[in-house]
């Protein structure tokens, strides 16, 4: 006998009786009792021989030589379906030789597939004992593995036609591809080469060839798996290209043989025995490694329950432990996870609370849906506070079966968050409290938070209104309602602007609110980019500092300006003056015969005689605008701005009238009452001169009345007072 590829095994007849039985054969799909009891030998030859540790070699004899060695028992098996040969005759396009050919052709198949389904399950466990990526050795000794079920194979054919015989032989090289790379589908291949030639034969080249493309299917199997091509079309689409390789070696028998087998569609049987016996091996091996990455899932998914620092557990519906981890063993007092199962909370909380708890599953059974509870216990004298989740725990059915729950422990937190509350209250109060209004403002200068102080200042500020503002919009409002006063050369935009920038880059400014109120504000950037500002109301201490200011500027005994006042004021005029090319009138004003008086009445009344002239000048003034100062002495300045010397001339007249009409007795004077009198200066608007040359006309205006007789004034000429611009 020659062995074909794939396991094909044909005869060549060499006696008369196979010759004949050859001839039998020839006639195509005509299947006799003589041929089943045949096939029925020599499949049982091959159990018996396997389970008594025989050679399986012994296969290779022929069908004469199998029937004497069958014993008692084989044969009476066999003679179950012994017909005698006219009947079998009469019987050969009946139903029951196709139906005993098919019997056996499934035993075969079936005995061939257990075979690779057992070295699956070898090589499962034996990967299930390797952690991460398996060294080449591994590899190796999995090839081998194979290798050897490729060899076994091989010598439990099963005969597919009359003298034609078939195995599984590339299912166990393309897996071992699968499982252990190349190198292990090459050891496989290498190893059930050794195996074909140990068999022998005049197939061996071509059933070589088959075993080495089965070792080509395995390696491309394997770079499919890499690319992620592992669902279930690619591994049909694997088994469909493993079973054409029984296409591919038919190919290569010889022409009667391949003939033979083609005539009687043997050759679809074949490559559909190859196709179904990969696929069960590639989908066992796609499940096996799905439970192993599902075990390792698990195995984590159980570490990390196990390092939870929060309790996780599964009760029943009885409340009685199913799973915990050592979180919740802790929290609850146990000794360990495991002393919890199978145990309830009655065993380790008050019954008090035990029963509160309990409770609330059984709410949560009859509306399971997803619920954060919190809840407390007694462990010592101070409680305990936990934040538990509870979601619903379903079988395959849709059916609750227990409560999974998540539970923190939240004392800590609790006391933390109710020092927070309390601070936080402590401020706000403090805050409401302050006499200063606090606003803060995020990196964007959007109002964040204030207090009642803030709205208190600003009137054109509400709740409502300055939530989410930016401090652009909420001075924008102020200035276009009038209520904040802004310098007159600023428009209401660039001033916004540039009191944006201050707050922004912490410097201090103030606020002129319409209604006379001043208020100052500091500001301090945070972090963040946004800062806080504090609002002061700084009108008294405006109103000090005025007042200290006219204090310090005003005469003691008068209560007009004094000279430093009059200094001040004279620059502050004259310079203006000039700048808008206006007049300037000056007046020079003295007491007459003031010393005189003075020893004549006294001091005291030398002083209250100038309140008197200072109150009579005042009253004699055009307005506020005029400045009355005293000079020194019993001198008196008056500055009068924008005043043509026709001003100052009928000012002068006032003044002296106004003195006069005081009616104040004066002995010592020819004119028996008290008297001043003026001297008048007025710049003109094509006169170059200064402060001081205006002050020096003055006097000597003044010194000109004087000699006139008193009680009366004098004019400058402009001559005296200054050089006329050139034409």
């Amino acid at each position: 006998m020659a062995r074909g590829d794939h396991g094909l095994l044909y005869t060549e007849p060499t006696s008369g009786s196979d010759r004949n039985a050859a001839g039998c054969r020839s006639n195509g799909p005509h299947f006799s009792c003589e041929r089943a009891i045949q096939l029925c030998r020599q499949a049982l030859l091959r159990v018996l021989l396997a389970q008594s540790a025989g050679r399986i070699s012994q296969s290779r004899q022929d069908c004469a030589s199998s029937t004497e060695n069958l014993v008692a028992s084989d044969i009476d098996f066999l003679s179950r379906y012994h017909q005698p040969a006219s009947r079998c005759r009469s019987d050969r396009h009946g139903k029951l030789g196709r139906c005993m050919e098919l019997y056996f052709v499934s035993v075969s198949f079936l005995a061939q597939v257990g075979v690779i389904s057992l070295a699956l399950t070898i090589s499962s466990l034996f990967r299930d004992q390797v952690r991460g990526e398996p060294s080449r050795i591994r590899r190796a000794s999995s090839g081998i593995l194979f290798g050897m079920t490729a060899g076994l194979l091989m010598n439990m054919p099963g005969e597919l036609a009359a003298g034609f015989r078939f195995d599984l032989r590339t299912v166990p090289i393309a897996v071992a591809g699968l499982v252990s790379g190349p190198l292990g589908s090459a050891v496989a291949a290498t190893v059930a080469s050794a195996a074909r030639l140990e068999i022998g034969g005049a197939g061996a080249p071509v059933g070589l060839m088959g075993i080495w493309i089965g070792f080509a299917v395995g390696s491309l199997g394997f770079l499919m798996l890499r690319k992620g091509f592992n669902r279930a079309q690619h591994l049909l689409l694997f088994s469909g290209m493993n079973a054409a390789v029984a296409l591919l070696i038919l190919a290569l028998l010889p022409r009667e043989v391949r003939q033979t087998v083609t005539q009687n569609h043997q050759h679809l049987v074949l490559v559909a025995l190859n196709f179904i016996a990969t696929m069960i091996a590639t989908f066992y091996v796609r499940l096996d490694q799905q439970r192993r990455e599902n075990a390792q899932l698990n195995a984590l998914h159980k570490q990390v329950v196990a390092a939870l620092p929060d309790a996780l557990n599964v009760k029943d519906l009885e409340g009685r432990f199913i799973i915990a981890n050592e979180a919740t063993a802790k929290l609850m007092g146990a000794a360990s996870s495991d002393e919890l199962i199978g145990r309830t909370d009655f065993h380790y909380y008050h019954p008090e609370d035990a029963s509160r708890f309990c409770e609330q599953e059984r709410v949560f059974v009859n509306s399971p849906e997803p619920v954060v509870l919190e809840q407390t216990f007694r462990r010592t004298e101070e409680p305990v506070w936990l934040s538990t989740v509870k979601a619903p725990y379903f079988n395959e059915a849709g059916e609750l079966v227990g409560i999974v729950s998540h539970t923190t422990d939240v004392t800590a937190q609790r006391a933390l968050q109710s020092e927070l509350t309390a601070m936080q209250r402590l401020l706000h109060t403090a805050m409401n409290e302050m006499a200063d209004g606090l606003a803060m403002f995020d990196q964007e200068g959007r109002l964040a938070m204030w207090n009642r102080r803030y709205i208190a200042l600003f009137p054109y500020v509400d709740e409502e209104s300055c939530r989410g503002r930016t401090l652009a919009e909420i001075l924008t409002a102020g200035v276009l309602r009038g209520q904040i006063a802004i310098p007159a050369d600023l428009s209401p935009m660039a001033w916004v602007e540039e009191e944006f920038q201050r707050s922004a880059s912490a410097e201090a400014s103030e606020l002129s609110l319409s209604d006379g109120r001043w208020v100052a504000k500091t500001t301090s950037v945070l972090p963040d980019g946004g800062w806080v500002t504090l609002y002061s109301d700084i009108t008294e201490k405006k109103a000090a500092v005025a007042q200290l200011e006219r204090l310090a500027s005003l005469d003691g005994l008068t209560g007009v300006g004094n000279r430093r006042f009059f200094d001040e004021q004279l620059e502050a005029a004259f310079g203006k003056s000039n700048d808008e090319q206006r007049r300037l009138s000056l007046l020079m004003i003295d007491v007459d015969h003031f010393k005189a008086y003075n020893d004549t009445y006294g001091h005291p009344a030398g002083d209250q005689v100038l309140r008197n002239v200072a109150a009579a000048l005042q009253s004699a003034s055009r307005s506020e605008s005029d400045t009355i100062a005293r000079y020194g002495g019993e001198e008196f300045a008056v500055i009068l701005p924008d005043a043509s010397p026709d001003i100052a001339r009928a000012t002068a007249v006032r003044f002296v009238e106004a003195v006069r009409r005081l009616e104040i007795q004066h002995l010592s004077s020819p004119a028996g009452k008290v008297t001043i009198s003026v001297g008048v200066a007025t710049s003109g608007r094509d006169i170059i001169m200064d402060e001081g040359r205006l002050l020096e006309s003055a006097d000597a205006a003044l010194y000109q009345a004087k000699c006139a007789g008193r009680d009366t004034f004098r004019m400058a000429k402009l001559a005296a007072i200054g050089e006329a611009l050139p034409a």
